[in-house]
Parts: C-alpha cells; structure tokens; sequence
C-alpha cells in the first residue's frame, strides 16, 4: 500500500505569529547577558541566534509543523521568512548545524526573565510564607532513540538512552521557575545543588531527603525545604506539638523538632509524620522553615508537590517533545527549553497556565481545521472567557 503523502504546509496553516515579536524582544535583552561565541560570528554563516530560534518556537506553537524537516519548509513562506527575520529559505543542513553553533545559555536567560516578569504579579502563599519563594524540584525523563549514544542511562542489556529535565517549578501559578537539561543518569541532588539560590524555598520527594548532608548544605546557603523522608529514616526527637483534633483526623500523628540520622545528626528540623489507613504506613516530611505554620499546614504544602507531576504531563501530552527536531545534546535542550518559553508564553498571556481543554482548542485553531467562521468566533469567545476566569481568579 503506498504511502500517504503529506499536505504541504500553507501560510493559512499556521498561527502563534504574536508570541514570536515578544519573544525575540527577550531574546535580544538575554544576548546582552550571553556573548556571541567565535563560531556565531564568522563571516559565512546565513542563520544567526534569533533566526534559528524564532523558527524553532514557532514549529512548537504550530502542530503541523512537525519535524525539522517541516520547519525548514516553512521558512520557504515569505511570512514566516520575515517574522524570524531569515534571509531566504533555510536549507535542512544550515538548520541542523546550527544546534552546535549557539548557546543555550541564552534561553535560560530568557526563562528567568519571564519568571521575574510573573513574579511581581504573584500573591502571597500560606502562613507566613511569601509564595514567590516557593519551587517544587523534581525531574522527569524522555526516553530517546538509540543512536543518540551521548544519552545512556541506566544498565541492562545494550543500555537505553534517555535526557532528563531538571525543573524547578512555582507554587502560586504551576509555571516553571528554572530548568536544566541532562543526561539520563544524572543524579537529582547534584543537579539542584547546581540551581540553589539563596532565599528559595523547595519542595521535594523522598530522594532529596535522603541526603540529610545535603539538607544541611542547602540551608547553609540561605535556602529552605520542605521534603519527604524514608519511613525507615532515624529520628531523635527533641520537642513535641500539640495537634488539634482535625490535625489528628487528617492522619497526622507527631509533630515536633527532631534530628535526623545517627549520632548527633542533622538539624534540628520540624518532622511531621502522618499516618493515613490503607495507603503507605508511613509519611515522615521534614521542614527547615514554616515555623510560624501549624503541622496541618506544613502536611497541606507538601500535598502541592504534585503539582509538578501535573506539569510534566502536560509538557509531555500537549506540548511537542515526544519528537525531537534535533538529536544532539545541544539540540535536544534547545527543544525542551522553547518548550517550557511556549508555556510561559502561554501563562503570561492567560494568566495561569492553559488547561487541556484550552490547549486543543488553541490546537484546532492553529491547524486550520476551523475554517467556518462561526466555529472561529465560538473558539475566540472560549478563549476570551478562558482570560476572563483566570482574571477574576487572580484577583480574588
């Protein structure tokens, strides 16, 4: 049976133009902050930094264009030349050079100017605690082709490969704060000893608590947490709280300061340890700030660390990552940080972070599927209720 043969792409196909000028504004601020390298600057090259990354997100913003292949296509419309400010059409082999030529650098910059952007709009979160300094830390891993040899992770036979992304994620509005692109194999606590800043305060699972040195080293820097520990994990009780009665009927049933490990140990911290029937015996959580919270409290934060599995599936499902344009290391991070720029993009102009449903009518929309004009209009007054709620939900 012969293949089907793709439709070639039109102008008419393709949507998310609005984000490309914001975009390439941060950009030109981030290259003030990230020099240009020798190999950027010779005099032959076609297809500088903003060029190739303003056609790189603009593939993510349009489902259609789904390859590398597909975005080198594009670039031989004249609106999509003048909008990532290409001089003619790139060829397949300029495009796929370029992943080793520019610095990656230069996006994270442009996610922490998008973080400060929102962040002076966030309101404050429970207790005492201001919620911009709030960040949910986790990874999360996509499994890569074989011949992508750079990414081995894990043993077994003939190995597999897979890229991690590190991410650091905010309380108030779900939206990424930081990330760092590795690979597979790369341990966790190093990779957020790498991204501690001073004044943050983070939200982890069990395998960041089971280093109480690096507690001990993170809040030496000025930083606080809020993670789980083994069940198993030694514990020496130095004081006790009294708990309240819905404390004890939510399953909470110790609350106090203890130290952690043999010996004299690590901390003093407050542990709280929770006790639901029918689910894990035990949930021993262990905080080095929220002094001025209650134990309910303090068990009510944690539960907010799902938030970031919530967003790595939503990053994986409805943002386009499962293929990859490019195979190298370089490529690969480029790919996964313009992703995370198109959610932030996306939340800036929203105000929260858009929700599956919105996703596939912004998705309808930009395939050209809704060509009736009375379908566009019911989609523009779904998004336009969609600003509406998420106005009213910030300022409540």
């Amino acid at each position: 049976m012969a293949a089907r043969r793709k439709t070639k792409i039109q102008e008419r196909d393709l949507r998310g133009w609005k984000w490309l000028g914001r975009f390439q504004g941060l950009l030109a601020a981030a290259r003030e902050r990230v020099p240009a390298g020798p190999r950027e600057e010779h005099g032959l090259r076609r297809l500088d930094a903003r060029q190739y990354l303003s056609l790189f997100l603009f593939g993510l913003f349009n489902p259609v264009v789904d390859s590398m292949r597909g975005l080198c296509e594009a670039s031989h419309l004249r609106r999509v030349r003048e909008q990532t400010g290409a001089q003619g059409p790139v060829a397949l082999s300029r495009f796929s050079e370029a992943q080793h030529v520019f610095d990656p650098g230069l996006l994270r910059q442009v996610i922490s100017a998008l973080v400060e952007e929102g962040g002076a709009q966030l309101g404050a979160g429970g207790g005492a605690v201001d919620a911009r300094a709030l960040r949910i830390v986790d990874s999360t891993l996509w499994k890569v082709v074989p011949r992508m040899r750079w990414a081995e992770y894990g043993g077994g036979r003939g190995g597999t490969q897979a890229v991690r992304l590190h991410l650091k994620l905010r309380v108030s509005d779900g939206a990424p704060a930081e990330g760092l692109i590795s690979r597979g194999k790369l341990c966790e606590r190093k990779a957020l000893a790498a991204q501690l800043r001073p004044g943050e305060i983070y939200l982890g699972d069990r395998y960041y608590g089971g280093d109480y040195r690096f507690l001990t080293a993170m809040e030496k820097q000025g930083c606080g947490f809020l993670v789980r520990l083994r069940a198993s994990a030694a514990l020496t009780w130095e004081s006790e709280e009294p708990l309240s009665e819905a404390e004890r009927a939510a399953g909470i049933v110790r609350a106090g300061r203890a130290r952690l490990g043999s010996d004299e140990g690590s901390g003093p911290w407050r542990v709280v340890r929770i006790e639901i029937p029918g689910r894990e015996p035990v949930l021993l959580v262990a905080s080095a700030c929220f002094a001025d919270m209650s134990p309910g409290e303090i068990a009510e934060l944690y539960r907010k660390r799902w938030q970031v599995e919530q967003f790595f599936r939503w990053l994986k499902c409805l943002l386009p990552c499962r293929h990859f344009f490019a195979e190298s290391e370089r490529g690969v991070s480029f790919h996964i940080y313009l992703a995370l720029i198109a959610a932030l993009l996306l939340a800036a102009e929203l105000g929260r972070r858009p929700g599956k449903r919105l996703m596939e009518l912004l998705r309808f929309h930009q395939m050209g599927w809704a060509e009736d004009a009375e379908v566009e209009r019911g989609i523009e007054r779904d998004l336009r209720a969609a600003r509406q709620a998420a106005a009213r939900k910030n300022n409540a």
